[in-house]
């Protein structure tokens, strides 16, 4: 009998002095983690240290602060889901990172740095804020649906992005890896593009590949995101053996791509003016992963022939209106595509 999905959450509050979150947040191995993706998103330092100061005397005020949220990891650690912009200043500021400025109750604070607040130095360290942790008993999947929902403020996290925080390890590192082949670090852009990607879409881009290689019995054909959640949380303890494995399995992939499309890789073959889709890269990157290099290099030309028949087919472009992630649109688009690929090999 399957197990009830869990729906609430396990966990419990403790307050923290601010000095004992800055010292395990600074420690050699910290085990309070402000991960990369929050330190690049941090907000209070665009236009100067204004806002970041404002929040400082807030605490020195002793008005209330908004309670944080950590994820307790299995080695104990806690890794900061909300209260980042404010944790950061906290450590900032404890780091001399900058000084006050903008100071409208404590105004014989301006321009001091921490190390020279005399008295208040030690108020701050002792001020306290209310930390509530999301112990490790708690399913994955409830903690990245918190994540998101804790994050839907003016600092919003990709899908992504909360996989890499919640899922780090070897499998992780190797989506990072391969995101940045040239293939997938601009895809979708054009050559005079200036757009950043910023949000880890390549890191998503390589962990579909992967994921579409294996069953999709577990999609429901309707929150691809959970689906994705899911297989990357399966892989979280892989061997180095098999990220050897998958990483070569994947370049060989692309390079197959490659090969036969050139600089149309990932388009849409039937038209003069197109852009790269998802949908052609999920297609071809399954595809062409068991052709053998050598059939590839002596059918390509039949390969790109019949990949732009199926485009122009009535029936694939039907695919392209029901959902582009409908599972059941994902299953005929492959049917289709087979059928004409096995012709090409022949």
């Amino acid at each position: 009998m399957q197990a009830p999905e869990q729906k609430t959450l396990d966990l419990y509050p403790i307050d923290y002095p601010f000095e004992t979150l800055v010292n395990r947040i600074n420690a050699a191995e910290p085990k309070l983690i402000l991960s990369p993706e929050f330190q690049r998103k941090y907000k209070w330092d665009k236009e100067g240290w204004e806002r970041a100061s404002k929040f400082i005397e807030s605490c020195l005020m002793r008005i209330p602060l908004p309670s944080c949220y950590f994820a307790e990891d299995d080695q104990g650690r806690h890794f900061v889901i909300d209260g980042v912009q404010r944790l950061t200043t906290i450590t900032r500021f404890f780091n001399d990172d900058f000084a006050l400025e903008g100071m409208t109750t404590f105004k014989e604070l301006e321009g001091k740095k921490f190390s020279s607040l005399g008295e208040y130095r030690a108020e701050l360290e002792a001020s306290t804020i209310r930390c509530i942790v999301l112990r490790k008993s708690n399913a994955k999947s409830i903690v990245s649906e918190i994540f998101s929902r804790l994050n839907q403020g003016a600092v919003s996290l990709s899908a992504q992005e909360v996989r890499h925080a919640l899922f780090p390890g070897k499998f992780d590192e190797l989506l990072s890896e391969l995101a940045q082949l040239d293939a997938i670090a601009h895809f979708g852009l054009g050559p005079a593009s200036t757009f950043q990607k910023d949000s880890r879409e390549g890191e998503e881009q390589v962990l579909r590949y992967f994921a579409f290689r294996g069953s999709l019995d577990a999609y429901d054909g309707r929150r691809l995101s959970k689906f994705l959640d899911e297989f990357m949380a399966s892989k979280s303890d892989v061997a180095s053996e098999d990220i050897e494995k998958l990483r070569l399995g994947f370049k060989k992939s692309l390079a197959r791509c490659e090969a036969v499309f050139g600089d149309e890789v990932f388009v849409d073959t039937s038209k003069s003016r197109t852009r790269q889709g998802m949908v052609y890269y999920d297609l071809l990157m399954q595809s062409l992963a068991d052709v053998s290099d050598k059939t590839v290099a002596a059918k390509k030309a039949k390969i790109k022939a019949a990949f732009t028949k199926l485009l122009g087919s009535a029936a694939f472009q039907k695919t392209l209106s029901g959902g582009l992630q409908n599972k059941a649109s994902i299953l005929r688009r492959r049917d289709l595509w087979d059928k004409l690929l096995k012709d090409a090999l022949a």
